[in-house]
């Protein structure tokens, strides 16, 4: 039960975070190319990733590597992620 609940959860929430970047990002240019989709991407996979290790039983030194580089690199890459546009509201 605990499983199916945390599968429900974590599809939700990366689903809702995908749809709110896309949605997000539709209108902004990306000069920076694909470079700014790293640290979203990273952010997407991280989640996905826990869980996958979680649930096949595949936790260890191997997975925290793997996480932290992802981390490392996500926050790399931060410096390339679009600038918000001002709103006048």
């Amino acid at each position: 039960m605990l499983e199916v609940l945390m599968i429900i959860t974590t599809v939700a929430l990366v689903g809702g975070y995908f749809y709110i970047l896309m949605k997000r990002r539709k209108h902004q240019d990306n000069p920076h190319g694909w470079k700014g989709y790293v640290t979203p991407t990273v952010f997407l996979l991280a989640p996905v990733l826990a869980l996958a290790s979680y649930l096949f039983e595949f936790g260890g030194m191997v997975t925290w590597f793997i996480l932290g580089f992802a981390f490392l690199s996500g926050a790399y890459f931060t410096k390339y992620l679009p600038q918000p546009e001002e709103s006048h509201s």
